[in-house]
C-alpha cells in the first residue's frame, strides 16, 4: 500500500509498505477519503512538533475489509468514520465519560502515524457506522464537525439567545448551522473572505460581518443593541480575533475559545470578562458520544455538509494539496484526497 510521510517541516514522500494486519478488537479500513484541517496544516509546516516521521491526517472514511478478533460492533463492508483520538479507556477522566481528557490520549496523524494511506487499522469502538447512502467524502467533515458539537454542547445555546462567530472557515460555518438548529438569534457570522460569509448567510445566520470593512466588535455592539452576544464563538485562534472576542460578550454571556492555535497570546486581556461576569470555555476535541451524536445528527439530513468541501485531490497530490492548504486559505474550507490514482 502507499502511504504520505512527513520528513520533516514541509517535506512529504509517498512510501510503499505492507498492509497491516487488525489485532485483537481492531477492524482494517480501506480508506475511500481523508481530508486536511488546519491542525494537519500546523504540523507539515512544523508549528506544531511531532516526531518524524510521521504519517500525517485524522479525518477519514473507508469501508472495514478484516476485522481481529473479539471485534462484534462491525463487519466486513461496513462503510465507517474514524474517531482519530486514541485513548486508554482506564484513567479516571476515560471511565468518567471524559476520554477527551484522557491522560494518555494520542491523536492520530500527531502522536502516532494517521491516516494518509490506503489500509490502516484502529480499534473497533475508534470506527463508528456511516448512514446508509452517506458520502465518503463529505463524511470525512463528521471528524471535525463532533468537535463542533461537542464544544456546542458545552455553550448551550438556547433559542433566542445572540451568537456571534467569528471566523467562516470550515468549522465556523458548522458553528452557524449547530447554533442555528438550536435557536440562536440573532446569529451574526463575522469573517473576511466575503464568499465564506455568503455561504454562513445560506447555513443560517441572520447577518454577516465583514471584518475587512468594518470595525467587527462596534458592529456587532450595534447588532445586538449595545448589548453584545450571549454566547461568542471564537474560531480563528489569533491574538486579535480573541481580543475582538472578549470586547463582544453580553454582561453573564460566554466565550467558547474553539480557535486553537500552537502560538501563545501575548496580548491578551481578560479584565473585561471579569467586570462582565463572563464565562471562559475552552472545549478539547471530543467525546465518544459527541461523536455518536454527530453521526446521527448527519443521518437527519438537517446540515448541509457539501458546500465545505472546496478541493479534491488524490493521494497522489499530497505535496499539492498541502501546498494549496497552506498557501490559499482564503479559498480553502476543506481539501479532501481520495486513494484512486
Amino acid at each position: 500500500m502507499r502511504k504520505v510521510v512527513l520528513e520533516g517541516p514541509r517535506r512529504l514522500s509517498i512510501v510503499e509498505a505492507p498492509v497491516p494486519e487488525p489485532d485483537i478488537g481492531e477492524v482494517l479500513i480501506q480508506v475511500e477519503a481523508t481530508a486536511i484541517c488546519g491542525t494537519d496544516r500546523h504540523i507539515y509546516t512544523g508549528g506544531t512538533p511531532v516526531n518524524y516521521p510521521v504519517v500525517q491526517g485524522h479525518e477519514v472514511t473507508g469501508v472495514v475489509r478484516e476485522i481481529g478478533a473479539g471485534v462484534n460492533a462491525l463487519r466486513v463492508g461496513d462503510s465507517v468514520v474514524v474517531d482519530p483520538n486514541l485513548t486508554c479507556g482506564n484513567c479516571q477522566r476515560c471511565i468518567l465519560g471524559k476520554e477527551n481528557l484522557c491522560s494518555n490520549i494520542d491523536l492520530m496523524g500527531r502522536e502516532v502515524d494517521g491516516v494518509l494511506r490506503e489500509y490502516l487499522t484502529v480499534p473497533q469502538n475508534n470506527a463508528f457506522k456511516l448512514p446508509e447512502g452517506a458520502s465518503f467524502i463529505e463524511s470525512t467533515l463528521i471528524q471535525p464537525l463532533s468537535t463542533v458539537v461537542h464544544a456546542q454542547q458545552l455553550a448551550d445555546v438556547k433559542p433566542t439567545e445572540s451568537v456571534v462567530v467569528l471566523g467562516a472557515g470550515a468549522t465556523g460555518l458548522m458553528h452557524i448551522q449547530i447554533c442555528s438548529l438550536a435557536g440562536g438569534h440573532p446569529l451574526i457570522a463575522v469573517g473576511r473572505s466575503q464568499w465564506k460569509l455568503d455561504l454562513a448567510l445560506q447555513m443560517g445566520a441572520d447577518e454577516a460581518v465583514s471584518a475587512r470593512e468594518v470595525d467587527p466588535v462596534a458592529e456587532v455592539l450595534k447588532l445586538t443593541d449595545g448589548q453584545g452576544a450571549d454566547v461568542v464563538v471564537e474560531a480563528v485562534g489569533s491574538p486579535k480575533t480573541v481580543q475582538q472576542a472578549l470586547e463582544m460578550v453580553k454582561p453573564g454571556g460566554r466565550l467558547i475559545g474553539f480557535g486553537i492555535s500552537p502560538e501563545p497570546l501575548p496580548e491578551l486581556n481578560l479584565y473585561r470578562m471579569y467586570l462582565v461576569e463572563g464565562r471562559l470555555i475552552f472545549p478539547r476535541a471530543t467525546t465518544r458520544a459527541a461523536f455518536h451524536q454527530t453521526v446521527e445528527l448527519v443521518a437527519s439530513g438537517r446540515l448541509d455538509l457539501a458546500p465545505l468541501i472546496t478541493h479534491q485531490l488524490t493521494l497522489d497530490d499530497a505535496s499539492e494539496a498541502f501546498r494549496v492548504v497552506e498557501e490559499k486559505q482564503s479559498q480553502v474550507l476543506r481539501a479532501v484526497m481520495t486513494p484512486a490514482g
